[in-house]
């Protein structure tokens, strides 16, 4: 390590420059002598298909994840990396939020914002219980989170833990910070916050390395775009008034990318899959009536915190009514799987291979009367779902967190398709993943429709819901609004599901 000179906030000169950086995990050569610039007071967007190395490159950067080779320079600190660790080294440079926010669920709100802050500190060295509260109390009340700073933060929704994270960093006061995926978990408001603090602390010279697979956001908060590809810088530092949407897609790709667009396969004259009759989200909460038919691709949409989600629950049978039913005109209740919110918590053991993760949906499938696995039974529905959701992966034994975040998705899809469901729940089913996975899931929901299946989609993207559901149902205030059907604008998707309209 050395100092640096000149003046790191030396507008002319990079406050981030990476040469040659290379990093391999066993025989996968994830970064590739990688060069990477960043300048003071710029939001430079890295995008990538999953498994480009975006993830890769700023855990390098930051020190998360060592690189194996080359050379960081963060302001006035440099270091030569040789697959030590360096991360102390660099830490008072830069902060890093990644995909999964990295809270104590034990701890409260305020203690997981300023743990190791020295800003609550007493002259002793100790914390001064008063001054955390009161500054916590204070930086929600700035991000306009209505949360008690003593609430236990394993008791919080995804989106507020997600906000937590990006706050706690930029409570830091480090001159670089690396965004990635930030928005996955926050509703358009919570976007609109965080982009307003983004701009405002660039305005005061912060950079940020930005990642994100909505390519709307980039055009929105970035300065400059790189891209990369197995590996590799395809483009570096393009303006980001130079690019289009097309262009960067064809750029991660390799080739010319088709947006796809939906398709109706419902049989409004068959019997229907499911019936909520008089259902309740709530006790004080007005009745839900909705029926779901076969090959039908229904969204649920509507505002964070509208309960889009817990009805979506409700109808996967992973949660109680407060009143009311599901029911089937068949007497019996058809056979549902579930795609759950956040991969990272509840979709997968990352230790755990494929074969293991997609095993478990099956067990009482897969076992004898002793309870032993049948290992060729095993290896031949796994397999074939693998296959059927197009999870690439070295082999079945690879352990999935070694995965892309498309192919953990796909996984999960897998997972939830062991007993061969009649009706599959999926919510924010293409979260975090790129824009070749995307299409590769929405043509396997599409797929699943088009063989009778009821899918039901819960998601926050106005463009994902339009490109997928032949009916939108409008939550609010956990309780049905209205509904979209058929040939439905964009503008009129978007105002129902901000509540607006």
């Amino acid at each position: 390590m050395k100092d640096v000179e000149p003046n790191p906030m030396d507008s002319s000169r990079p406050i981030v420059a990476m040469q040659g950086i290379t990093k391999t995990f066993g025989s996968t050569r994830a970064l590739r002598g990688v060069d990477f610039t960043v300048m003071p007071g710029e939001i430079h967007a890295l995008l990538g298909r999953n498994g480009a190395g975006k993830s890769t490159l700023v855990s390098a950067l930051s020190g998360f994840t060592p690189a194996d080779g080359g050379t960081i320079r963060i302001a006035r600190t440099e270091v030569v990396a040789n697959g030590q660790s360096y991360a102390a080294t660099i830490r008072d440079d830069i902060a890093h939020v990644q995909q999964t926010p990295r809270l104590f669920d034990q701890l409260t709100v305020a203690e997981n914002l300023f743990i190791e802050n020295p800003a609550v500190r007493t002259r002793w060295g100790g914390v001064s219980h008063a001054r955390m509260i009161e500054k916590a109390t204070a930086l929600l009340a700035e991000w306009q989170i209505d949360i008690r700073p003593t609430a236990l933060a394993g008791a919080l929704d995804a989106g507020t833990r997600q906000l937590l994270e990006i706050i706690k960093a930029l409570n830091r006061g480090v001159p670089v910070m690396i965004l990635d995926e930030p928005t996955a978990a926050l509703s358009n408001a919570e976007k609109r916050i965080l982009f307003d603090h983004v701009r405002s602390l660039k305005a005061r010279g912060v950079s940020f390395v930005y990642i994100s697979h909505h390519l709307d956001e980039v055009f929105e908060v970035a300065d400059t775009v790189t891209i990369l590809r197995d590996g590799q810088i395809v483009t570096a530092r393009a303006e980001v008034a130079s690019l289009d949407v097309e262009t960067i897609a064809n750029l991660m790709m390799g080739k010319t990318t088709l947006r796809s667009v939906r398709e109706d396969h419902t049989a409004s004259d068959a019997t229907p899959l499911l019936q909520a009759q008089d259902l309740r989200i709530r006790p004080d909460s007005a009745p839900i009536n909705l029926t779901l038919r076969r090959g039908e691709i229904v969204a649920l949409a509507g505002p964070v915190g509208s309960g889009k989600e817990d009805l979506a629950m409700i109808l996967a049978g992973h949660r109680a009514p407060a009143a009311g039913s599901i029911t089937s005109p068949t007497g019996i209740l058809p056979q549902r799987g579930l795609v759950p919110t956040d991969r990272h918590a509840s979709g997968y053991v990352g230790i755990l291979g494929v074969r293991e993760n997609v095993a478990i949906g099956g067990l009482d499938l897969l076992s004898n009367r002793l309870g032993f696995i049948n290992r060729r039974k095993e290896a031949e529905h796994v397999g074939r779902l693998a296959r059927q959701t197009n999870v690439i992966a070295s082999s079945l034994e690879q352990p999935v967190g070694q995965l892309s975040g498309g192919n953990q998705q796909k996984v999960v899809f897998a997972r939830s398709l062991c007993h061969s469901p009649e009706v599959i729940v999926a919510l924010s089913p293409t979260r975090g993943v790129d824009v070749g996975a995307k299409e590769q899931l929405y043509a396997l929901l599409r797929d699943l429709a088009g063989k009778g299946m009821g899918v039901v989609v819960v998601s926050d993207e106005e463009d994902e819901i339009s490109q997928l559901a032949n009916r939108v149902v409008i939550v609010f205030e956990q309780a049905v609004v209205d509904e979209l059907v058929g040939d439905y604008s964009m503008k009129d998707l978007i105002l129902r599901m901000e509540g607006v309209a």
